[in-house]
């Protein structure tokens, strides 16, 4: 089957599956759930999958589903990945299928993920004698801040049999309706967070110089932290130091003897995350000494930084090229500030993170982890296309080599 065959098909098979798509999404949607409780929405993913006759591993990582899919053909092994959590937040839509459930919210879109991987799923059943390889759905817990994606790599969600290559994909309200964000090397960035607790002595508001002011001594080390991004980072390098939370006191007229602020970091450069590292720590502990306070640090790497294959990027840019035009593929010339757990994949095999873009040019759209995200189900459906392409078609390099050389983003 040629590429351009298999582009007219694959436009052909993603709309047939369309509306199981919107059907998922909209029951996804309405019964959300938070990281390593996604147990109801495991058993939707689980029995959707079985019925398309696939293997299926459930449990994985607590709640995660895995569906082998073999296919006709000899091939390489390929997994793809959908998260599955919701985000702690109210639901401010009013529509239809608005969350039933209180403060829970797919406000990130991985209930678009799931549906759109679970369409592909059957477009392929139906399709399996035409598959080179074996294709693994992965249905991840825990997305969000929980390290989802470390759990379910730890459980062996890569092994037996072990993965060639790694996708997925994420909805994007910063791209079009219908277009592909691609970037080689790095993508997103690394997610670190830090928890410093600063100790003082308590006294009477009236005689401060009696105590020792742990709130003072914070706010100074918090504007200090900015420093680091200020002076001792490369301009022309990307970081991110955001404190986000801070606790001290128990009255207007008590002189605080704690406080305890928690931030995040993120760096988009492996080196510079070490050294930012450092560098919190030095400011946290001299800024304490020299206002007589103690100080504890504690540092914690979360995620990874995103790095997508080259090769294999530009791989995926021709089928989606092929499906929806040269137009449709956009090279991001700057890396993401955000963070991905996907990251713990791409740690282990080559593959790549793709966005997916759900803008709409006449609305506009509301941007991740707001009250009033919703992309329209039809964004969906370059997701699903892409899926089935990348199922229908393994990685070939044949196929780089004799199609036109374009201008493609540069590795970092």
């Amino acid at each position: 089957m040629s590429i351009k065959q298999t582009d007219e098909k694959v436009r052909m098979l993603a709309l047939d599956v369309y509306k199981d798509a919107v059907m998922l999404r909209e029951k996804f949607h309405q019964h959300p759930e938070l990281g390593f409780e996604e147990y109801k929405t495991s058993q939707v993913i689980e029995e959707y999958l079985r019925n398309l006759g696939l293997d299926v591993e459930a449990g994985i990582a607590q709640t995660g589903v895995i569906g082998t899919l073999q296919g006709g053909k000899e091939g390489p092994i390929v997994a793809f990945r959908a998260d599955m959590d919701a985000l702690p937040i109210q639901e401010r839509t009013n529509i239809p299928f608005a969350s039933q459930i209180p403060n829970v919210m797919h406000a990130c879109g991985h209930d678009m993920h799931m549906s759109m991987l679970l369409a592909a799923a059957k477009a392929l059943s139906e399709h399996r004698e035409e598959i080179y390889g074996t294709i693994k759905f992965i249905f991840q817990p825990a997305e969000e801040m929980k390290g989802g994606g470390k759990r379910i790599v730890e459980a062996g969600a890569l092994e037996t049999p072990d993965v060639d290559y790694a996708f997925g994909f994420h909805v994007w309200p910063e791209l079009p309706i219908g277009t592909y964000g691609f970037r080689d090397g790095t993508l997103m960035a690394s997610m670190d967070t830090f928890e410093v607790t600063l100790k003082g002595k308590q006294g009477h508001g009236a005689a401060p110089h009696q105590g020792v002011d742990a709130l003072i001594g914070a706010a100074h080390v918090v504007t200090a932290l900015q420093s680091i991004v200020s002076r001792e980072v490369n301009p022309l390098d990307s970081v991110v130091i955001i404190i986000g939370k801070i606790e001290a006191g128990a009255g207007y007229n008590i002189i605080p003897d704690q406080a305890v602020f928690k931030g995040t970091v993120r760096t988009i450069n492996s080196q510079t995350r070490l050294e930012v590292e450092k560098s919190i720590e030095r400011i946290v502990k001299g800024i304490s000494a020299s206002l007589r306070m103690k100080a504890d640090v504690h540092y914690e790497r979360s995620y990874p930084i995103t790095k997508n294959t080259p090769h294999i990027n530009k791989y995926i840019s021709l089928l989606a090229q092929g499906l929806y035009g040269e137009k449709s593929v956009h090279w991001l010339e700057h890396p993401s500030m955000a963070s991905e757990d996907f990251a713990f994949y791409l740690e282990k095999v080559p593959g790549a993170f793709v966005f997916l873009g759900v803008k709409d040019e006449e609305l506009g759209a509301e941007k991740l982890h707001s009250e009033y995200f919703l992309p329209k189900h039809e964004a969906m459906i370059a997701g699903i296309s892409l899926f089935i392409s990348l199922g229908l078609n393994p990685l070939s390099l044949e196929m780089l080599n004799n199609r036109e050389e374009r201008e493609y983003g540069k590795e970092d």
